[in-house]
């Protein structure tokens, strides 16, 4: 025997000695199991990201600012700093960055759309590992580029970056589309917008 109750467009069915919640779309013909159902996207999710991002942006900024001054060196101090700074934020943006990435999307990895985007964004991780290490090494002296060469790594690595960041971006504002609030929009186009406008 199956009791059918309904209230405020919520249906529970119980029968076979079980009982599961649906929710019914007045809007579509379609039934939505509350298991299945999307959070919204608020701007408290998006801190983490964006915070995460404001940090590489500011190591960016230090970087192009060594880099537009070059071939002139930096003293020992000033490299040591940026040495450790941007391993710290190399790593912490990767683990930050994919954190959010995952909250966000893990349940839509079987999307074809989403699970390249997320390839994308791990890869793009490996790639500024890798031209970090780079950097590291001629700044600690490990090896020595020439003012040329080393301009061209680190103009490699903050613009790859900054795309990369604007990319991620984007790409939570096309795959959560239907599930950004307004304000979590308004703060990812905002930025976007700042950004572009330089």
């Amino acid at each position: 025997m199956t009791a059918v109750n309904v209230m405020r467009g919520r249906t529970c069915h119980q029968g076979s000695g079980r009982a599961s919640m649906i929710e019914h779309d007045e809007f579509a013909t379609r039934v939505v199991p509350f298991s299945v159902r999307r959070h919204f996207i608020r701007e408290l999710d998006l801190e983490p990201l964006l915070a995460a991002h404001a940090r590489l942006r500011d190591m960016c900024n230090r970087l192009e600012e060594y880099a537009d001054a070059l071939p002139g060196r930096l003293p020992s101090a000033d490299a040591d700093a940026i040495c450790c700074d941007l391993r710290v934020v190399v790593v912490s943006h990767a683990r930050d960055e994919t954190a959010v990435i995952d909250a966000l999307f893990t349940r839509s990895i079987g999307d074809p759309l989403t699970a390249a985007v997320m390839r994308r964004v791990r890869a793009r991780h490996i790639s500024d590992a890798i031209q970090a290490d780079d950097i590291l090494a001629a700044l600690s002296g490990v090896s020595t580029p020439c003012a040329e060469a080393f301009g061209y790594m680190l103009r490699s690595f903050f613009d790859g970056a900054r795309q990369a960041m604007d990319f991620t971006q984007l790409a939570i504002l096309t795959l959560g589309a239907g599930r950004l609030t307004q304000g979590s929009r308004d703060m990812l186009v905002r930025g976007l917008g700042e950004r572009n406008a330089i």
